[in-house]
């Protein structure tokens, strides 16, 4: 009868070490969220807003962000737009070929063609116009605001 009561007691805690193997398994092989994404490449998390719900990246390094909706921040007397989606493709560094992300100052806005990280410093590429802003001003997500006259 003691051997039955050992022979289950072993079963018992070798399942029980199975499955805490397997939970660690799989919980480092969880997919990196957009953010943690970001930082591989040596970029800042709050180069995105908050809430992306969805995100596909390629083996070429092609993406789609998807966000709940068009959405808008400041960032030093500047503001971002971004789009529900937005399209680009990203390497170490560099961020190109960026569509759905646009700044405006006053009444002019021009779409953000390409974000090159510069040391401490991100310049955003919008064409004939760019600007430099450190690193920091995008050390966290920012709240995206919905757009004026678009629902969230």
């Amino acid at each position: 009868m003691a051997e039955n009561q050992l022979l289950v007691l072993l079963v018992v805690a070798a399942s029980f070490t199975a499955s805490s193997a397997t939970a660690t398994l799989s919980s480092s092989n969880a997919t990196p969220t957009v953010y943690e994404l970001l930082a591989k490449y040596d970029f800042p998390p709050g180069i995105l807003p908050e809430g992306v719900q969805n995100y596909t990246i390629r083996p070429d390094g092609s993406f789609d962000v998807t966000l709940p909706g068009e959405c808008e921040i400041e960032v030093a007397r500047f503001t971002l737009r971004y789009e529900s989606k937005i399209q680009g493709s990203i390497q170490s560094m560099l961020i190109s070929g960026l569509q759905g992300v646009s700044v405006s100052r006053g009444l002019n806005r021009v779409g953000i063609k390409s974000i090159e990280r510069d040391g401490e410093h991100l310049k955003f590429d919008a064409g004939v116009v760019s600007k430099s802003f450190p690193v920091g001003s995008f050390a966290t997500s920012p709240r995206c605001n919905p757009r004026p006259g678009f629902p969230k």
